[in-house]
């Protein structure tokens, strides 16, 4: 069993990163910071604490959109429905709704396609307030 959690990391691909920045930001209210490593033009999703694990969108030519593959779920929201709620109004393709997980013991989670073409989740504590 590891003594630290798993995920350190994760980057999402994308084509246009000026455009998937503005999706992010319009539907999950996230700031990022701008960095350019090994030729990856980068876009890091900020968190308060420094040291918590993150994702970017990333840019460069060995990383393609994909809806097949891996999956990155972000914990955005504390409550899922009003969330995927919005998303559906503003014409985001949901591919998978919003579920409980283990009956809601384990959270809540759903799957969108991003304004890049990539399969991404959501998880959540809670599905609605209360």
């Amino acid at each position: 069993m590891l003594q630290q959690q798993p995920l350190v990391w994760g980057e999402i691909a994308v084509e246009d990163i000026a455009r998937a920045q503005a999706f992010y930001v319009q539907h999950f209210d996230v700031t990022f910071r701008q960095q350019t490593m090994s030729g990856m033009q980068m876009a890091i999703i900020e968190t308060e604490l420094e040291q918590a694990a993150s994702v970017a969108l990333v840019k460069h030519e060995t990383m393609r959109p994909s809806k097949d593959g891996s999956v990155v779920y972000l914990h955005v929201s504390d409550q899922l429905s009003p969330l995927v709620a919005r998303l559906e109004r503003a014409g985001v393709e949901i591919v998978m709704p919003a579920m409980a997980i283990n009956d809601g013991e384990c959270g809540y989670s759903c799957l969108f396609i991003d304004s890049e073409g990539n399969k991404v989740g959501l998880w959540s504590p809670s599905l609605t307030a209360g």
